[in-house]
């Protein structure tokens, strides 16, 4: 294969894994570190993507968060194996709160046990209507069309009156500070699902910490167990309390 195919095959796949590693880029193609680390000066010197240590990044990674239907496109082996880690943490006859997000909506598609999810989450709801031993109460509210979840000043009134056992919740951006997401309707639903839970569990990819947003849905410290695709770095880890338990679903079975 010459070099501009397989520059214009891995500019396709970083489109849909929106990171990869020199050693991802040796795996799919069959190269060797040196013509991979070649391929990657010349799309840097290109313009094309952006350079970090040990892979390549979009030009726009963190500068701006998919839509929903965009994040389903980009789904990954990685992002499977999250979901499916999460379905562990369900338990028989108890009450949940689920956040909008592709990973947790694929766990929404492996639940099927006696137990009660409430979402704002249009494709949750519809995911969970496949099985009829789950109790669904979807909150009120009118629907945002771009990312697919409903709200409302009576939505919040509704979290009020409910104690949840664990609240699943997504991030689009990580840091000392807290976690994030994109939209400020969305935020201050999962936040005070997060008031009203006994346990939260955060579900969000290594590379949120870049990928920074403007509406705070809670502190580190309220985050029981972190489910992520890869090792935490110190610094990461040492945004969380010890408390806060970190599986990487790459490494579970």
């Amino acid at each position: 294969m010459s070099q501009e195919k397989r520059i214009e095959l891995i500019k396709q796949l970083l489109e849909e894994k929106q990171e990869l590693s020199t050693k991802d880029i040796m795996e799919e193609f069959g190269i060797s570190q040196d013509t991979a680390r070649r391929d990657i000066v010349l799309l840097a010197k290109r313009g094309e993507v952006r350079r970090t240590h040990g892979g390549i990044l979009p030009l726009d990674f963190g500068r701006s968060v998919p839509n929903f239907q965009s994040r389903l496109t980009r789904f990954t082996k990685q992002k499977t194996q999250m979901a499916l880690s999460a379905v562990d943490y369900f338990k028989a006859h108890h009450v949940y709160f689920v956040d909008s997000s592709t990973i947790l909506l694929k766990t929404c598609q492996n639940l099927n046990m006696p137990l009660t999810i409430v979402t704002h989450s249009l494709d949750n709801c519809m995911a969970l209507a496949e099985h009829n031993k789950v109790t669904v109460k979807v909150l009120s509210g009118t629907l945002n069309h771009e990312n697919r979840f409903f709200y409302s000043n009576r939505a919040m009134g509704e979290l009020q009156n409910v104690a949840f056992d664990t609240a699943f919740v997504a991030a689009s951006g990580i840091d000392e500070n807290g976690i994030y997401l994109l939209d400020q309707g969305d935020a201050e639903i999962v936040g005070l699902a997060v008031k009203r839970a006994r346990k939260v569990i955060l579900v969000a990819e290594h590379q949120k910490f870049i990928n920074k947003s403007y509406y705070r849905i809670c502190a580190l410290d309220k985050i029981s167990l972190f489910i992520t695709d890869r090792p935490l770095a110190k610094g990461q880890r040492e945004m969380f309390p010890k408390s806060t338990e970190i599986k990487v679903a790459s490494k579970l079975k």
